[in-house]
């Protein structure tokens, strides 16, 4: 045991840690005990987890193979001496253990590569991968015999590989796979089966592969075998010719043919055994009525074995394997299709000519007059800090109580519940706003996503989710933010986005019954579009944007505007009541029009200031006057408000020389002054 430990000392690096994962050092021996070889297996990899020992520009890296005395060589570190296998696992933490598949073969199923398990495959040790797909390695023992010591690493067709000899390897149960963090694990864990020639024939055979170590002999120009009828377009979907002929022998009419083609069979699956094919093709030939010619079946059987081992059959044989694993997919497909439909049939196309549309029961064209189309699908494209979610929460409000939105527009109200897929705000904070608005306790579900797993994304929660909403009755849906509920990796991507929103659709109204959408957008920087790909405004019947004031101005209102199929409506102001969370509208134009009623609100009392201690003054005086005491103000927003004062009839004015104008204060006899409740008159300013 001294020699054992000195030899792993020697081995190991000089730099080895001394964290040992005893977990992984326990199940690796456990292996080395069933007699597998093993070594360590970087964390979460298929690959080493000691460095290669030959570093680029060393004259051994890819020629040695251990002889140098140190780890670092990969699969040919394996060993089963406990004390090796120690000192491999030290200091990795997480290991997955290899397991080289000295004296075995392994065959690996990859089904999502297009592998298959045949028949002929006798029952043996399995392990399942940690994809969690059902890929499997079926284990088998290795003899000494010429046609096992033919087989190597490779591939017997797509999606089915080998791993066999000391310089493969296979990663063994308790190790977890790279890609999905799932364990392998033990599915069958009986003897390993010592796997005999004949069974490797047949398994070669069944997947239509050349056998191992076949060579393909030189001959002349042979008419292609007729035993590529055995793939006779049915794939494995129905009864090959070899299989019919096999069951009921023709009478003398047409049987040559007959013949030819299961002596084809025999050929290909005996093709390294002439007794064999022989012995078979002579089995066959004696159960035809009346009896064939001797001759005649010597010349087939001759014919057609020679032309299985041409170049030109070996040619005709892949093309035949190619255009039949084509076949099989593409009938796979179709019938995949038919039974997914089955499953989950979708509903009904909504079509119908004019007319019949036409004669269809009416229905409201509006879920929210002048804002929202009934049954259709709205973004809200929200500035910072304008309060989407307690807009959101007045129109849910509005929905469920049919009174009219923002005091204005009339609703068609909600005959189910309404329901917010809240994936940015903390549950417990939309519950105390929606309860200080007032809304029904009943009637608003609040489905908090943030801090989870998308349910869009993963097929179990999102029918998990569907059903609650559909249990539920829900007619409408919030969806807020799209920055959060998108499952993309490129927001700016039209492509993804819209094929989100697609998807969106189809989970709310096919999966979950729901009526309408809408969808909560952040603003981009100027809060006069979305963030992000261009389908975001695309994709929806109306938009509606919550745009901010001016907040350097000293404007903290929020502006509503919306623009969309039938919907046109120009940006207006909202008002906030902080007691009750309402909002309303204020009767107020736009941000445009609200900044400059302030700029008026601020330059009236110094025009009034000036127009009193010098009445007559010009308007370039008024302007010069404003400047020189540093008002804030633009070219132009004082001619406004002198307009705007003399309109409502708190100065007066007069037209002065040279088509200038004079202004005066309201009621003096040099200038005219307007009633305040008079009309406009045509006056030149």
């Amino acid at each position: 045991m001294k020699v054992a430990t000195d030899t792993a000392a020697r081995l190991a690096p000089a730099t080895a840690a001394v964290i040992l994962d005893q977990d992984t050092v326990t199940r690796a021996l456990k292996w080395a005990d069933a007699g597998w070889p093993t070594f360590a297996l970087a964390r979460r990899s298929k690959m080493p987890a000691i460095p290669n020992a030959h570093p680029d520009g060393d004259p051994l890296r890819g020629k040695c193979k251990g002889q140098c005395g140190r780890f670092g060589h990969g699969v040919h570190d394996a060993s089963r001496d406990p004390s090796k296998i120690r000192v491999m696992f030290e200091g990795h933490p997480g290991a997955g253990i290899g397991g080289a598949t000295t004296d075995r073969l392994v065959i690996d199923i990859d089904l999502q590569s297009g592998g298959y398990e045949v028949d002929v495959l006798p029952p043996t040790r399995t392990h399942l991968t940690g994809r969690g797909n059902g890929n499997t390695h079926r284990i088998y023992r290795l003899g000494r015999s010429e046609l096992a010591q033919q087989i190597k690493s490779g591939k017997i067709i797509t999606g089915v590989d080998i791993k066999t000899g000391p310089g493969s390897y296979i990663a063994m149960p308790g190790t977890k796979h790279p890609d999905t963090g799932g364990e392998y694990t033990v599915l069958d864990d009986q003897p390993e089966h010592f796997i005999t020639d004949d069974e490797i024939r047949a398994i070669w055979s069944a997947y239509g592969a050349k056998l191992p170590g076949e060579r393909i002999e030189q001959a002349g120009t042979v008419p292609p075998s007729p035993s590529r009828d055995l793939f006779n377009g049915s794939g494995h979907f129905g009864p090959s010719k070899v299989l019919e002929a096999l069951r009921d022998p023709s009478s003398e009419s047409g049987r040559n043919v007959q013949f030819a083609t299961v002596v084809g069979h025999y050929a290909r699956t005996y093709r390294d055994d002439y007794e064999m094919f022989a012995y078979h093709a002579d089995v066959f030939a004696a159960r035809q009525v009346p009896p064939m010619d001797t001759a005649e079946i010597e010349k087939v059987k001759r014919s057609i074995w020679d032309a299985e081992h041409s170049k030109e059959g070996e040619r005709a044989w892949a093309v035949a394997q190619r255009v039949e694993s084509k076949l099989i997919e593409h009938e796979a497909k179709g019938e995949f299709a038919r039974t997914l439909a089955a499953l989950d049939p979708a509903e009904p196309f909504d079509a119908g000519s004019l007319g019949e549309v036409l004669q269809r029961p009416d229905t409201t064209r509006f879920r929210v007059a002048e804002l929202i189309l009934s049954e259709g699908f709205t973004t809200v494209v929200a500035a910072r800090k304008t309060g989407k979610t307690t807009f959101n929460l007045n129109l849910a409000h509005s929905l469920i109580t049919g009174s009219d939105f923002l005091g204005r527009f009339p609703v068609d109200p909600v005959t189910g519940r309404v329901a917010i897929l809240n994936f940015e705000v903390a549950a417990k904070q939309v519950a105390h706003w929606a309860n200080l608005i007032g809304l029904d306790h009943d009637k608003l579900e609040i489905i908090t996503l943030r801090g989870r797993r998308n349910p869009l994304l993963v097929p179990q929660d999102r029918a998990e989710l569907a059903k609650y909403l559909r249990d539920r009755s829900v007619e409408f849906m919030f969806v807020d933010p799209f920055s959060r509920a998108f499952y993309g990796d490129n927001g700016n991507d039209n492509t993804q986005v819209q094929a989100f929103l697609n998807d969106l659709d189809v989970f709310a109204r096919s999966e979950a019954g729901i009526k309408d959408v809408v969808l909560n957008v952040h603003a981009g920087w100027n809060g006069d579009r979305s963030r992000g790909a261009s389908a975001l405004e695309d994709h929806p019947d109306s938009i509606i944007w919550l745009r901010g004031g001016d907040r350097t101005e000293g404007d903290k209102s929020s502006y509503v505007a919306a623009l969309g199929r039938d919907v046109d409506l120009d940006e207006v102001q909202l008002a906030f009541d902080p007691e009750t969370y309402r909002l309303s509208l204020t009767g107020e134009g736009s941000r445009r029009d609200v900044k400059q009623q302030q700029k008026s609100a601020d330059l009236e009392p110094r025009i009034l200031a000036l127009v009193a201690d010098e009445p007559g003054i010009k308007s370039g005086a008024i302007t010069e006057s404003l400047r020189a005491v540093k008002a804030r103000f633009q070219k132009g927003d004082e001619t406004r408000t002198l307009k705007a004062m003399f309109e409502a009839g708190r100065i007066g004015w007069a037209k002065g020389d040279g088509n200038s104008s004079r202004w005066y204060p309201a009621g003096h006899p040099d200038a005219e002054t307007k009633s305040p409740l008079s009309g406009m008159t045509e006056v030149g300013f």
